[in-house]
């Protein structure tokens, strides 16, 4: 619809004549020859910005009377400032013009954010085609996020819709992306392919511009090459989507006109000519946005990236229009995994084709395992947005559905999951395929074999998965497989809800969870009696067990002519910071009783320790810490074990890396860790690992006292959220939300972008 906009002039605010002339779009593009020259668009974009506004003055028409000018609210009909309104980009609705750049009211909201590239001077700071009035708090939730659609770079179950409680209700976020209101993301779109053509890193007025840019790999680590992510934004194929789906309308076209005739000079070309926008950005345009950095894949050529029947599970469908069909991943997804989904039969040999077929890419950074993924046309289902194909529709006389992957576009399917409801289930292969009909199939060998398919031998039109959602890949795999675990109705209204939201897959040990230094060494006495004492820098859970001991590694695997003991964490588990003790004193040693196995006995003419944890079925070990106090230290790796007798041992890789051992090169038979013991996780390995904070003697009354009692860990707060792994600590404790509290209160419109 029109919208009535007010001016308010700081000299003159009844009577604004227009100021730059030139302006009509039927004599504004005489100068270029080609609208598809880009070089040619730039540069008349550039030359005709003939103001730059200034973002604040007391004495100058400013950012604050353009938006009040071009975004005033639709049924304005005042020309008075103090009763006009202004509209809210996200939140949809209209407030009062005045007051403003208060946390009660509206601040200038820069649709390309100032980190991203444009920074605080310039022109791109207030060009008033790429700013627009927002309400204080839903700017400040918005920040620097780029502009896309829940499920890019985190799970759909982080997506809050709204995006904020006074944003528009079919607004939507997550800690990465903002989705802005349905009737202006078209209109958002065109500002930032406004500003990717207007800005190209030249010198405007003594100022060095970013060349910004738009991509489908704005982030860090997967940016195109030649391309700093601090100039990009995104995401380029759902901004070219979005420009699609709302389409310029009169409000912007009338806006366009007035940005060039009373403020700047110039226009939004692809406002003006809408079909520029596939020229100058659509995936057969050439440009460079689409391309990102390579993405490692595990296996070269391998496009199932190593998955296996099972690592996708179906967890739901709907029969009855629309249709929908829910899976769970069990296992990590790597970025660019293509995956594939068909409601076609197989007939022993093949899958028939009269059926149909999607497909799905895995978006960057990958999907985590127990993400819930779905398909069906409600955009609003976790990743719908990303399948691609035919299209499968269910049949509500029973039907049968798979996930696979290939290897190459040539190779067979690689089946990862499968599901019947057609009644009787599952038939026999046969060589004749009309058998299979539209609604029956045999199952492959591959998912008989692994259990990884869900057989509904009576019929339903729908059904969701409604057993337990936490468990480890072998458990979930197990639930998710028995028909008992499942429910269904005939209901054309059914409920898919409860199949949508995301699993717990926990790993078959506790051990999986823990690293290299989550447990330190912090002093030995090898004169007798023996003491080693050690510190937990992560909260151990319950029911952990870790190993000591006192055999040499050879650099491939540990020998066993020495002793190895077993410690089991008891049922409170063990806050970080906790000191645990090994010795023949259960009485005064802490945890000392809940040690069991062979025992360690250090020598006096020099030794080394580790601890480790081992997966339950022992095939893989994982080493938190290692010691040595022989005589050189660490020596080489070597396939003879003779060589390392009862004294010496290589260091484990993990350990080197990580920088999580203690190296004595110079022969003591008792020291202990004598330096602070207060600091961040970070700051007490270091000190710990330092031999040089340790101190020690060969006496035989050595005394260990101050190697027994407790930490104090400080949470380090020299990380964002986005930089600290959320899932570092095997056993969590509850987080301190203070310091998001104060920023959410403080946050304006010079700190939140």
């Amino acid at each position: 619809p029109s919208r009535t906009y007010n001016v308010t002039n700081k000299h003159n605010p009844n009577n604004m004549s227009y100021y730059y002339s030139g302006c009509d779009i039927s004599e504004y593009y005489n100068p270029i020859i080609q609208l598809t020259n880009r070089t040619q668009l730039h540069n008349l974009t550039k030359s005709k910005h003939r103001n730059v506004l200034p973002y604040t003055s007391n004495t100058k028409q400013d950012v604050w009377d353009a938006l009040i000018s071009l975004d005033a609210g639709v049924n304005n009909a005042s020309t008075s400032t103090s009763t006009s309104t202004v509209h809210l980009i996200y939140a949809n609705t209209d407030i009062p013009a005045i007051p403003h750049g208060e946390p009660s009211n509206w601040n200038r909201e820069h649709v390309w954010p100032k980190t991203r590239g444009v920074e605080y001077k310039g022109p791109d700071f207030t060009d008033v085609h790429a700013l627009r009035p927002a309400d204080w708090s839903v700017n400040s939730a918005r920040g620097n996020k780029y502009f896309g659609e829940c499920g890019l770079l985190h799970s759909v179950a982080e997506c809050v819709t709204p995006a904020h409680p006074e944003a528009a209700s079919d607004t939507a976020a997550d800690p990465s992306i903002w989705m802005p209101p349905g009737n202006v993301r078209g209109d958002l779109a065109r500002s930032l392919m406004y500003m990717t053509l207007r800005y190209d890193g030249e010198m405007s007025d003594g100022n060095e511009e970013l060349d910004l840019e738009l991509s489908d790999c704005p982030t860090a680590d997967s940016a195109s090459p030649g391309w700093d992510s601090k100039q990009l934004m995104g995401y380029l194929s759902i901004l070219v989507k979005w420009h699609e789906e709302d389409p310029v309308d009169l409000a912007e076209q009338e806006r366009n006109d007035q940005v060039c005739q009373k403020w700047q000079g110039n226009r939004n070309p692809f406002v003006d000519y809408p079909d520029l926008v596939q020229t100058y950005f659509g995936p057969d345009s050439g440009y460079s946005g689409y391309d990102c950095a390579p993405t490692p894949v595990v296996g070269v050529g391998n496009s199932c990236q190593d998955l296996k029947p099972g690592d996708v599970m179906f967890t739901g469908f709907r029969s009855d229009n629309p249709d929908v069909v829910t899976m769970v991943a069990l296992v990590d997804l790597a970025p660019s995994t293509v995956l594939y989904m068909t409601d076609n039969a197989y007939t022993g040999t093949f899958l028939r084709s009269n059926e149909g077929t999607v497909k799905f890419q895995v978006p960057r950074p990958g999907i985590k395992a127990g993400t819930t993924i779905a398909y069906g046309s409600d955009i609003n289902l976790p990743f719908a947005n990303l399948w691609g194909g035919s299209g499968v529709a269910l049949s509500v006389s029973g039907d049968n559905i798979f996930l696979y992957c290939k290897n190459s576009e040539q190779d067979e399917p690689s089946f990862l999951s499968g599901l019947t409801f057609t009644a009787g289930g599952w038939i026999a292969p046969n060589v004749d395929e009309q058998v299979f009909g539209t609604s029956k199939s045999a199952l492959p060998k591959a998912l008989e074999e692994s259990n990884a398919h869900i057989e509904l031998t009576t019929h339903l039109d729908n059904y969701i998965y409604t057993s337990s959602k936490i468990g480890s890949e072998t458990e979930l795999l197990e639930f998710i497989s028995d028909p008992s675990s499942w429910s269904g109705s005939n209901a054309a209204d059914f409920n898919m809800s409860k199949a949508l939201s995301d699993f717990a897959v926990t790993k078959r040990s506790p051990c999986e969870r823990l690293k290299p230094g989550d447990i330190m060494f912090t002093g030995f006495r090898s004169d007798n009696p023996d003491v080693i004492s050690m510190v937990v820098l992560e909260n151990i859970p319950p029911s952990l067990n870790f190993y000591m001991t006192d055999n040499a590694y050879t650099g491939s695997f540990l020998r066993s002519n020495e002793g190895t003991v077993k410690f089991q964490t008891p049922s409170t588990g063990i806050e970080a910071g906790t000191t645990i003790a090994y010795g023949s004193d259960a009485s005064n040693l802490p945890f000392a009783n809940l040690w069991d196995g062979s025992s360690v006995a250090l020598s006096v003419s020099g030794d080394n320790i580790f601890l480790y944890c081992e997966v339950d079925d022992g095939t893989q070990r994982f080493f938190l810490s290692g010691l040595t106090y022989t005589t050189g230290g660490w020596i080489d790796s070597n396939s003879d074990e003779k060589v390392f007798g009862t004294t010496k041992s290589a260091l484990p890789n993990e350990l080197k890396d990580a920088s999580t051992h203690i190296e004595f090169k110079s022969h003591v038979d008792n020291s202990i860790f004598a330096d602070e013991r207060s600091g961040s996780k970070d700051e007490l390995l270091v000190l710990i690992s330092d031999s040089t904070n340790w101190s020690g003697s060969n006496s035989p009354d050595f005394d260990m006292a101050g190697a027994l009692s407790d930490f104090t860990l400080i949470p380090d707060r020299s990380f964002t959220s986005e930089e600290s792994d959320v899932d570092s600590s095997p056993y969590p404790l509850p987080v301190d939300d203070s310091a998001a509290s104060i920023k959410g209160k403080f946050c304006n419109e010079e700190m939140c972008e």
